[in-house]
């Protein structure tokens, strides 16, 4: 997991929803997966990214729903277990972290986990994450 990188630019879809969350002064999490495999697929390395709170998934992405999903939330403490499994390997990777929320802000999650290789992009050896906190 990486902190995230402010002065990097955010994907287009990301940044859209990002800005329009803000404008709207909504508290929350919006995350979004970096999946290149296409809906036919049948690779044993497709995974499902998902946001898990206290036992309960909050929100998750996959091959099928590739756009940011953002999750209102109350401010306030928050301890969040970001996951990736994948489905026919039978194998996941998680990890957790605990963030104060104030009131407008958005954790944003990227996340570009192991897949098979596509011609124009090299799949990262282990899941990769960026976790930061956006102020308005």
């Amino acid at each position: 997991m990486k902190a995230l990188d402010e002065s990097k630019r955010l994907p287009l879809l990301v940044r859209w929803r990002l800005r329009r969350e803000q404008s709207r002064r909504r508290t929350g999490v919006l995350v979004f997966a970096e999946i290149r495999e296409p809906l036919r697929s049948l690779t044993y390395k497709a995974g499902v990214v998902s946001l898990w709170e206290n036992g309960i998934e909050l929100c998750s992405r996959s091959r099928d729903t590739k756009l940011p999903k953002f999750v209102e939330l109350p401010p306030g403490a928050h301890r969040f277990e970001f996951k990736v499994l994948r489905v026919r390997a039978g194998k996941s990777t998680s990890f957790q972290k605990a963030v104060d929320l104030k009131e407008g802000q958005i954790l944003v999650a990227l996340c570009d986990p192991v897949q098979s290789n596509v011609f124009y992009r090299r799949s990262p050896d282990a899941d990769t994450w960026e976790v930061g906190v956006v102020s308005p």
